[in-house]
């Protein structure tokens, strides 16, 4: 009977040091998300904000589109904007492009890079200059966008346009 007690003991000590573990682990475990839950954040911000300045472009205001995107952005992607030309056409058309973000998922995130899935609402508007008509269309974007930390901050590094459909039929 003795023998029966002190594995009893010995089954109860260690239940109660697996339990003492499951809850050190579990705090650490969240102490941990809550601080990545700030890192999610500032990457998500980060990619709206981009994809809201690139689909966002008015013709009577093209200076500062370029401007904008190159404060969103690093490396190749913020040299390939800087070294871009504006569409000459954008004037004559009287082009305006808005954006809305609808959604933003980050997909991957390290200490240093992150991916981040947007979607978003385009709306585009012009004037045909032959038939002197206003046009406009909408659509919805998934855009990829690769983010890195730079100067203490998220910027977008790389972006993909994964896909782009209307967002309703047109009127016929």
């Amino acid at each position: 009977m003795i023998g029966g007690r002190g594995a009893g003991y010995a089954l109860l000590g260690l239940a109660g040091l697996l339990l003492a573990i499951a809850i050190a682990s579990g705090w650490n475990g969240a102490s941990r998300l809550v601080s990545r839950e700030d890192d999610t954040d500032a990457v998500a911000a980060a990619a709206s904000a981009f994809v809201s300045a690139y689909g966002t472009f008015d013709f009577r205001d093209q200076v500062t589109y370029t401007t904008r995107l190159a404060t969103l952005t690093t490396g190749t992607l913020r040299e390939a904007i800087g070294a871009a030309a504006l569409d000459p056409a954008a004037t004559p058309q009287q082009r305006s492009i808005t954006t809305a973000v609808e959604t933003v998922s980050v997909t991957a995130l390290s200490k240093q890079e992150a991916t981040v899935v947007v979607t978003a609402l385009q709306e585009r508007r012009w004037v045909d200059p032959t038939l002197r008509q206003s046009l406009h269309e909408q659509v919805r974007q998934r855009v990829i966008c690769r983010l890195v930390v730079a100067d203490g901050r998220w910027l977008v590094a790389e972006l993909r346009l994964q896909s782009e459909q209307p967002a309703r039929p047109e009127a016929r």
